[in-house]
């Protein structure tokens, strides 16, 4: 093309208001958010397809323990008159071995997956007296399934029992309890933490797995369980691969599966070939004659989670236009940005060393306090008044920041020195900014929060989570906003503000493993948890980096909408307690 014809074309009428409307900060983002919709919404659509003829449904079992069902059927020219119970971990929920149920449904095998007591959206609490009546009470959730699985399945049907973490206890104890359910042709045993040992002949046809870099403990747990089934000494068969055989009929093999952790080995692509290989070998050969992939349908998962992420930052520079909200230039309210001397730095601002400080202070003591009030128990109360919320370790998060907010901000509102560096934004402005943190989380719990709940974890609230996750936001809500405070009058001292959005997260980060080593028997399962949160707090310290160069004082938006999403994680997740 000629000089003179591209000069043409770059001055042509046309393009220069093509370019002048991509500088539009409506259009743009118009279409940005459109971009990111179509993504979520093939992801969605691809994750679904990928169970292709399989058919899902959901139902309660009202027996003397109310248990929610998933069931899985296969297409019925495809299906085999084999059936699968699947056991979900402690924390999680039935949609969390959805991979498993779908990856196997596609064999041929109808699979239920449920709700333990407490955990999803089971109505019933979770736990008991003693450990023995915890254990009693997951054996009998799992047994009213493997029930209504037999009695819903072909005559002479074959049951394959499959168990995760804690679905392992009880899988692996009620295959224990029952060595006379002849058709229990097979047990799965992922990442298992047993109650009781199995034994040369019970259960049968016993596989167990375990991830290369799985929780301190269980790659042990997973040795002395195959090394008590066999009744001769396991041999090496390849890699971390061990087997023994009982009889011509019976088999136990442990394997060791490398890269994986203990969250990982659910979803992973290795787990589901090593299972549907063994099920092969011992239930049915039919099974394994279809190919799968679970990585296929995770990464989708994935892009999908992404996509809706992305997509809050163009929905909320939408929004604040629509509501005209003072954008980031008309702050007038910060000190002067000239040049304080050789190293660049602003004029004014709360020192650094005074605002982390107060921070650490108010984290450090809240600390203590949670340690004082909580018991030692796993099973013990939560602090009076906090009795009501009846949920493991979420409350007992939701009471530490509730604490740490209290101190920082008889902090920032009670030392003269403090209190001379915030400016709190009008209420106009919080009022607004609290809408849109609203409108977000909404956003996000229709599209990331349905994805996963269909795909991965329930993160869908039902009623009696839906109110505890009202009450954790008010409790989270005053200590976020005293940090984004905290932080904003920290900003014009900073070369690099997101430097200390950071450095805030290391800090709460920091609090929590101290106090998960100094209650250890109380909040060791906070350690499940821990790396959401870890997650969460660095997409809060990105937004709240982009919600500064865009709005006016955005300390009420990005406060409210960590509240509200930490809150959502909290209540959606950790089991429901007496």
């Amino acid at each position: 093309m000629s000089a003179p014809r591209a000069n043409t074309l770059i001055a042509s009428p046309a393009l220069r208001r093509v370019r002048a409307a991509l500088r539009s900060p409506v259009i743009f983002n118009s279409m940005l958010l459109a971009a990111l919709l179509i993504t979520f919404l093939v992801a969605s659509m691809q994750v679904r397809a990928y169970a292709g003829g399989v058919a899902r449904d959901s139902f309660t079992l009202r027996g003397s323990i109310p248990t929610p069902v998933l069931r899985y059927t296969p297409p019925e020219s495809a299906r085999l008159p084999v059936v699968a119970v699947v056991a979900h971990g402690y924390a999680a929920s039935k949609e969390i071995m959805s991979a498993f149920a779908v990856d196997l449904a596609k064999q041929g095998v109808t699979v239920y997956t449920f709700d333990f007591p407490g955990h999803g959206a089971s109505t019933a609490y979770y736990g008991g007296l003693t450990h023995d009546h915890v254990v009693d009470q997951l054996v009998s959730a799992l047994g009213e399934v493997v029930d209504y699985a037999t009695a819903h399945a072909p005559p002479h049907a074959k049951v394959v029992l499959l168990g995760y973490s804690l679905g392992t206890i009880a899988v692996g104890e009620y295959a224990l309890r029952h060595p006379e359910m002849s058709n229990l042709s097979a047990t799965v045993l992922v990442a298992g933490i047993l109650k009781d040992k199995p034994t040369p002949t019970t259960p049968r046809n016993l596989l167990v797995l375990s991830g290369q870099f799985d929780l301190p403990g269980i790659n042990d747990i997973a040795r002395d369980a195959i090394a008590a089934a066999c009744a001769t000494p396991a041999r090496m068969i390849h890699g971390t691969t061990y087997q023994c055989a009982t009889s011509a009929t019976d088999a136990r093999r442990q394997v060791i599966l490398p890269g994986l952790d203990h969250i990982s080995i659910v979803t992973a692509a290795s787990t589901h070939a090593a299972v549907i290989q063994w099920l092969g070998a011992t239930v049915d050969p039919h099974i394994g004659k279809t190919p799968v992939n679970a990585d296929t349908r995770l990464h989708w998962m994935l892009l999908g989670f992404v996509a809706a992420l992305l997509a809050v930052a163009p929905l909320v520079r939408l929004l604040s236009l629509a509501l005209r909200l003072r954008p980031a230039r008309d702050d007038a309210t910060l000190p002067s940005a000239d040049s304080d001397g050789a190293d660049g730095r602003r004029a004014g601002g709360l020192p650094g060393w005074l605002g982390f400080g107060a921070l650490a202070g108010a984290l450090g003591l809240a600390l203590l306090a949670l340690l004082a009030a909580l018991p030692t128990s796993f099973w013990g109360p939560d602090p009076f008044p906090f009795t009501f919320l009846h949920q493991q370790v979420s409350a007992d998060v939701a009471i530490f920041f509730l604490f740490a907010g209290a101190l920082l901000a008889a902090a920032l509102w009670g030392a003269p020195r403090l209190r001379a560096w915030i400016a709190l934004p009008s209420w106009r402005e919080t009022g607004w900014q609290v809408a849109i943190a609203a409108v977000v989380t909404v956003f996000l719990t229709l599209t990331l929060g349905g994805l996963s709940t269909f795909a991965w974890e329930s993160l869908a609230l039902e009623p009696q989570r839906l109110w505890r996750g009202a009450v954790y936001a008010l409790m989270l809500w005053p200590f976020f906003f005293g940090l984004r405070s905290l932080l904003r009058a920290m900003a014009p001292r900073l070369r690099y503000p997101w430097l200390a959005d950071l450095g805030a997260s290391a800090l709460i980060i920091a609090a929590l493993v101290g106090a998960i080593v100094m209650n250890f028997g109380r909040l060791s399962y906070l350690g499940i948890l821990l790396p959401i949160v870890i997650i969460l707090l660095l997409l809060f310290a990105a937004f709240s980096a982009f919600a500064r160069r865009m709005l006016w004082h955005p300390v009420a938006l990005v406060a409210t909408l960590e509240a509200f999403l930490l809150a959502w994680v909290l209540s959606a997740t950790l089991p429901l307690v007496a």
